[in-house]
């Protein structure tokens, strides 16, 4: 696996860093282009925590520069990894402090900085592992989201088996409705168990089917966020194909006999009984549906394919697990 770490500048300003926060707390941004925004968002952050962490991404302008005038410790990526990357540095980065929390949000200014002290309180006092910024909680807000947003993320939402969550508003537990809001809080805990994988924006959903995996409690607040200019760098049609993409690839390395094994078995089955039929209508009529006869074959060979790919990448992934931690 290719290492986020890049260069020997990199690491060495993972290494050094600042001085340890005073509460154990930071604010984690992954950041590509994002010099029109990015010194307020990081000024901001430093009201609520005593550091601030930006993974500069590869960014073609001033967003290091910027961000570390601002007050941020900054690590830079050589090169445009994807915010999986940025996040997986994050995590790195907040594994070695020994980090209470970690917050992170996006350094376009879309998150009200303000709303920090409200997940952190309640990763801090135990209440959750995983604490998302939800904007489709309160009717108020969730109308500021443009309908094309509400309607990719209720899709994306649906399709991130990401277990139940506790609902601010009426605390009992019920499915995540915003998965792929950036803006959270990380217990010591989750930062500990956690690791990031996927390399693009399908991170977010990757990170609660983890928390799912290994029992961590998730809890939805309400928060607001504003679309002024609608910032991001991928169109609500790539950004939806990107991240129900990573889910597959999750689901895949994670679960190869499920998602292999079993359509192939099914469909193997139905190929069997089909070319029963296939032999009755035969005997009985004299002439061979070749229409019939040629579905039958397809079955039969596609679901044997499908079970030997879900047996062989299963027993690869066993025998190479230290390759995915």
């Amino acid at each position: 696996m290719e290492s986020v770490f890049g260069s020997r500048t990199e690491q060495e300003n993972l290494n050094e860093g600042r001085k340890d926060s005073v509460d154990g707390v930071i604010v984690g941004i992954p950041a590509y282009n994002e010099e029109k925004t990015i010194a307020s968002v990081v000024m901001k952050s430093l009201d609520h925590v005593d550091e601030v962490v930006v993974v500069d991404d590869g960014s073609e302008d001033d967003t290091s520069r910027l961000a570390e005038k601002a007050g941020a410790h900054v690590i830079d990526h050589e090169k445009n990894l994807g915010k999986g990357e940025a996040m997986k540095t994050l995590f790195q980065y907040s594994r070695q402090k020994g980090v209470r929390a970690m917050v992170t949000l996006d350094g376009d200014g879309q998150h009200p900085e303000g709303e920090i002290t409200n997940l952190l309180d309640r990763v801090l006092k135990g209440e959750a592992d995983i604490a998302i910024a939800s904007r489709f909680l309160s009717r108020k807000h969730k109308k500021k989201v443009p309908a094309y947003r509400r309607f990719g993320n209720k899709v994306l939402s649906l399709l991130t088996p990401s277990g139940k969550a506790k609902n601010d508003e009426k605390n009992p537990l019920s499915k995540v409705k915003d998965t792929q809001c950036g803006f959270r809080a990380y217990s010591g805990k989750a930062v500990e168990k956690i690791t990031p994988r996927e390399r693009g924006i399908g991170v977010d959903s990757e990170i609660l089917i983890q928390g799912k995996k290994k029992g961590l409690d998730i809890i939805e607040i309400p928060a607001t966020v504003s679309y002024e200019g609608d910032t991001s760098h991928k169109g609500p049609v790539k950004h939806t194909l990107s991240v129900i993409g990573s889910i597959i690839r999750y689901i895949e390395t994670k679960h190869a006999l499920l998602t292999f094994g079993v359509p192939g078995l099914i469909a193997f089955i139905l190929g069997i009984l089909m070319g029963f039929r296939v032999l009755s209508r035969f005997q009985e009529y004299g002439h061979f549906p070749v229409g019939t006869g040629i579905l039958t074959l397809l079955l039969l060979i596609g679901g044997m394919g499908a079970g030997m790919t879900g047996l062989i990448l299963h027993a690869i992934i066993n025998a190479h697990r230290r390759d995915y931690r």
